[in-house]
């Protein structure tokens, strides 16, 4: 668990549980259906013994012993002997049909509850992901929201059924005690002899087992970490032949979760062998107390309201289920421990601060062709990670322009502050003179398409992932934008066409193909300003040029914002800012960066000797 999970005071716990109970406030009705059942079922569970007792006590018998429980029963009944029998047996047929729905019911009903309390939970837990900035992401792996997501939701509905379940059974065990104490005192303390020996195996047991349960918890979480990252890792490893370091590493990872799952169920084990041996041993005294005061207060010493078998009987099933209560009561700090920090993790999520939020006074800004303005942004992921400084630029509606500059020099920081994936330290980003900081979210996004170098392929048809931003798009609109990508060629090439289903991450395409897509995403979205982030990095030289020749078509139609490193790519762009170290250190047309940059100047002479200049056709805006 992180360590500032750790430091939420004891105070909180109180605000966990009141929140654990919020995600269920609205179905009261349910709860107190359950607990109506619960009601039943311990009551059915009270008196199912009774009528074999009253059966044997005043019944088989040819000394009829009665208390107060026994007339209730037997007023219920015919006069006759073999009538009472029958309507003993169908009380306790009844007894057992009715506990038995009582039980399916309230199983359903738990269910019921679980089910849709955690998809509550989950519901804003994802949400809450969805909101939480790059940094926040970036800093924790992935399997770790994923555990979160999927086990630690779980937390609250197990607050709130352990205790419902305590309270139940706090009544039963008081109700039970009461009933025994009136049929016989000395036998009721001789059942509770072992009380004692109960709870503490409840308390030992159960302290081993959640630790080993909040161990084997993590162990797992590491291990859907580890999986997900091993699996991302898998084209390296390839390409490394890495693949023996990497299944020994997943080999020791499933390891440790088997050496923790072991560890939870070896106590696991033993707690039930430690609970049946310490129950046969109660029974033993209460089955050897219990009979000697039988044989002296029905054939010693004779006495009317002496022990009965049938008040033997009933000792003998209250105790069996006298450890189910004891059992809850006594392993309730335990058990809500273990659902507790599953609901913390998850608290700890839906309270962790947004530092990317909408202020309170947050203005719309509807999308359409607006002026972009860099004014003296400097921006570091940390005090002392600065990458940006002082940078100044302004692009006009339906400018092409290109940000270009060897790796490192905070490119693709300046496109995540277009985005407002993160905030300047310093100055602003605007938008028609408006801080991008003042403008809702989702209108700011709405004015960019974004195409990273990387760009995430669906596993859906080709047509939804090029329909992705644009989901209302036609069939032709589609083939429109996958046409000007330079995409719809190898599209009609592939089994299905446009419904061709691709595998995780695009796998079955080439990264030229799957960056054509994303570019045909983005060309397909309504956003005025298109960003593309290394572009080229995967296309080969015509292609490369088919791309350039399509964003020049664009131009004065949409804004252009191209990073890149390859400076093929920005030769026909309004203006080109050259970066160097977090700075722009010129700015001009590629003719007169080469008269006037000396850096500029240089990494055109780089890129010329690397490789041949795709073939350049002029056109005209």
């Amino acid at each position: 668990m992180n360590g500032n999970e750790d430091r939420l005071r004891a105070s909180d716990k109180r605000t966990v549980y009141e929140r654990a109970f919020s995600y269920f406030s609205h179905d009261w009705p349910w709860i107190a259906l359950l607990v109506a059942l619960i009601g039943v079922s311990v009551g059915v569970g009270l008196f199912e013994a009774w009528p074999l007792a009253i059966l044997v006590d005043s019944i088989l018998t040819h000394d009829p012993k009665e208390g107060w429980l026994h007339g209730y029963f037997l007023a219920l009944l015919p006069a006759d002997k073999p009538g009472q029998i029958i309507g003993l047996v169908l009380i306790g047929l009844c007894l057992q049909i009715v506990g038995y729905c009582a039980w399916l019911a309230r199983m359903m009903i738990n269910y019921y509850l679980n089910y849709w309390g955690t998809t509550r939970v989950r519901a804003d837990l994802f949400a809450k992901l969805q909101r939480l900035d790059l940094a926040y992401h970036q800093s924790r792996p992935q399997g770790d929201s994923i555990y979160r997501l999927t086990t630690d939701a779980f937390g609250p509905w197990g607050i709130v059924d352990i205790m419902i379940g305590t309270a139940v059974a706090a009544v039963t065990f008081t109700v039970m005690t009461a009933i025994m104490l009136s049929r016989n005192v000395g036998l009721t303390f001789a059942a509770y002899s072992v009380a004692p020996f109960i709870l503490w195996s409840n308390w030992r047991f159960g302290m081993r087992i959640h630790q080993r349960a909040l161990e084997s918890k993590q162990i797992d979480a590491d291990l859907t970490a580890h999986i997900q990252q091993a699996m991302t890792r898998l084209p390296l490893s390839q390409t490394f032949r890495r693949e023996p370091f990497e299944f020994q590493r997943f080999a020791q990872a499933v390891g440790r979760s088997v050496t923790g799952l072991l560890r939870l169920n070896w106590q696991e084990q033993l707690y039930p062998l430690a609970r049946d041996t310490i129950l046969s041993l109660g029974s033993a005294i209460i089955l050897g107390y219990g009979g000697w005061l039988v044989y002296r207060d029905q054939f010693l010493s004779p006495v009317a309201d002496g022990m009965t078998v049938g008040a033997l009987i009933i000792f003998m099933d209250y105790l069996r289920k006298l450890w189910d209560p004891l059992k809850w009561l006594a392993e309730f700090f335990s058990k809500i421990r273990t659902f507790e920090a599953a609901a913390r993790r998850v608290f700890f999520v839906l309270d962790e601060p947004e530092a990317i939020r909408d202020k309170p006074n947050a203005r719309a800004l509807p999308p359409r062709p607006r002026r972009l303005a860099f004014d003296d942004v400097s921006f570091g992921y940390g005090p002392d990670r600065n990458v940006l400084f002082d940078v100044d630029a302004a692009i006009a509606p339906g400018e092409m322009v290109g940000f270009v500059g060897p790796s490192g020099t905070g490119k693709s920081s300046l496109l995540k502050l277009m985005l407002r994936f993160h905030d300047p330290s310093a100055g602003a980003v605007r938008l028609d003179s408006v801080d991008i900081r003042d403008v809702r979210l989702k209108d700011l996004r709405a004015h960019f398409a974004f195409v990273r170098q990387e760009d995430l392929m669906l596993p859906t048809s080709v047509a939804e992932n090029i329909a992705y931003g644009h989901p209302a798009a036609t069939k032709e609109e589609i083939d429109a934008a996958a046409a000007l990508a330079g995409a719809s060629d190898f599209i009609r090439d592939q089994p299905k066409g446009y419904d061709t289903i691709l595998s995780e991450g695009g796998a079955n395409l080439s990264g030229g193909q799957r960056q054509r897509l994303a570019i045909a995403r983005a060309l397909l979205s309504e956003a005025p300003i298109l960003v593309l982030d290394e572009p080229t990095s995967a296309l080969d030289p015509p292609n490369e040029q088919l791309l350039i020749e399509t964003l020049h078509r664009l131009k004065r139609r949409r804004t252009i914002v191209l990073v890149t490193h390859r400076l093929h790519s920005v030769v026909e762009c309004d203006r080109i800012f050259v970066m160097e170290a977090g700075r722009i250190v010129a700015r001009g047309t590629h003719e007169t960066l080469l008269r006037q940059s000396k850096a500029y100047a240089s990494l055109w002479r780089v890129e010329q000797s690397e490789e041949p200049p795709p073939p350049r056709q002029r056109r005209s805006a």
